[in-house]
């Protein structure tokens, strides 16, 4: 399964939705964007030995789709 499918399964999809839809595409689009635009951050998502709640990943997807410049991802 590839960094996007396993994104658009983890977070909430409610969202993956709103975001995808204020981008114009579609929520696996806009999955696979993220992933392949922060690659880093997406691998320590998806790696199964790192332990996250949902909270961090939820904070760390909407600074990422704001595009912050101050924004620092906490995963």
């Amino acid at each position: 399964m590839n960094k996007g499918l396993m994104l658009y399964v983890m977070l909430p999809l409610h969202m993956v939705e709103h975001f995808a839809e204020q981008k114009k595409m579609s929520a696996i689009e806009l999955c696979e964007w993220l992933a392949d635009n922060n690659k880093q951050w997406a691998s320590n998502v998806i790696n199964e030995n790192y332990t996250m709640s949902l909270n961090d990943l939820t904070h760390d997807f909407v600074g990422l789709m704001q595009d912050d410049k101050h924004f620092v991802p906490r995963l």
